[in-house]
């Protein structure tokens, strides 16, 4: 496995409609760049003892942290890294970062599955994961198989043509001089959390000093609804795979103001309010059970463009 082979692979996998959205030239570039990273953590010795000494598992070794080229049989090979749900240790899973074959059959699957089975046993993975913009659940029914995290993506240009959605008049976004908020906002989520069963797997604090980052950006807005406080939104300019643009990786209501369909017309306030132009993409990953989430960014354009599976071990 060379980077040239991969990135004609991966540029193969891209889904149609991001290549209608951007040049070839973009996304290659967008590629390029997370490619340059992870074939880098094969051989980076410091990635692999950082990496063991902040989630060190008993037996385990610090090469077992870098990403590794895995043999597949009929010449195919894989690359994955050691990851784990929520940073716990107990729920480790395999990232397949690479492949160099395009598609997938089952036995192909089921291969992988024992390969990973065995190379990180030390780590007992109870999946391996893999992105893909098909639908892996109806195509592979005799696996057990779940849906993670999908892209959820929009064009700027394209969202900004849309009707703009109910409550628009209401809402106000104002960039915040601090972060005395910061203690309500963690308190929003933990009530969300409690009143939400099962929602702690896709629901997260974003740390103070993430938001400190984000305020210096200039991407994090404080929501306010008929001029009351009413919870924050926030995105961040990020590159994941074949996806370079406007990342929301924050949008927290609190309960007065939640399910009163308020959170699409906040999204659209934000996205008027980010530069860009008529290529800029603005995406989020939202978890398959997340349902409101998935709603809102349906109401502003924005459409599946791959989904993360875990095909469990």
């Amino acid at each position: 496995m060379n980077q040239k082979e991969t990135l004609t692979i991966e540029l193969a996998k891209v889904p149609a409609i991001i290549k209608e959205w951007q040049p070839e030239e973009v996304i290659k570039a967008s590629l390029k760049k997370e490619m340059k990273i992870n074939f880098n953590r094969m051989n980076d010795a410091s990635f692999g003892d950082t990496f063991f000494d902040y989630h060190y598992v008993e037996n385990s070794e610090p090469i077992d942290y870098r990403h590794l080229l895995l043999k597949l049989s009929d010449g195919k090979e894989i690359m994955t890294g050691i990851r784990f749900f929520g940073l716990d240790k107990t729920k480790a899973y395999v990232e397949l970062v690479y492949t160099n074959f395009v598609e997938f059959d089952l036995e192909t699957l089921k291969e992988i599955a024992q390969v990973i089975k065995k190379r990180y046993r030390v780590f007992n993975p109870f999946a391996f994961r893999l992105l893909h913009s098909g639908d892996l659940v109806k195509q592979f029914q005799s696996l057990n198989i779940k849906k993670d995290l999908h892209f959820y993506t929009g064009k700027k240009s394209s969202i900004m043509q849309m009707e703009v959605p109910i409550k628009y008049e209401q809402i106000e976004l104002r960039k915040p001089n601090d972060l005395d908020f910061y203690s309500l906002y963690m308190g929003t989520l933990d009530f969300y959390i409690e009143d939400n069963p099962g929602s702690e797997e896709y629901v997260f604090t974003l740390e103070k000093e993430e938001l400190e980052k984000l305020n210096t950006m200039g991407s994090l807005f404080c929501t306010y609804i008929d001029e009351q406080w009413a919870g924050i939104i926030a995105c961040d300019y990020l590159q994941m795979k074949y996806l370079e643009g406007y990342c929301i990786v924050e949008e927290c209501l609190i309960d007065k103001f939640r399910g009163k369909h308020f959170a699409a017309a906040i999204q659209r306030k934000m996205v008027e309010m980010l530069p860009g132009d008529m290529h800029t993409l603005v995406y989020g990953e939202i978890h398959d059970r997340n349902i409101p989430s998935r709603k809102t960014a349906s109401k502003n354009g924005r459409i599946t463009t791959g989904t993360n599976y875990f095909i469990y071990l």
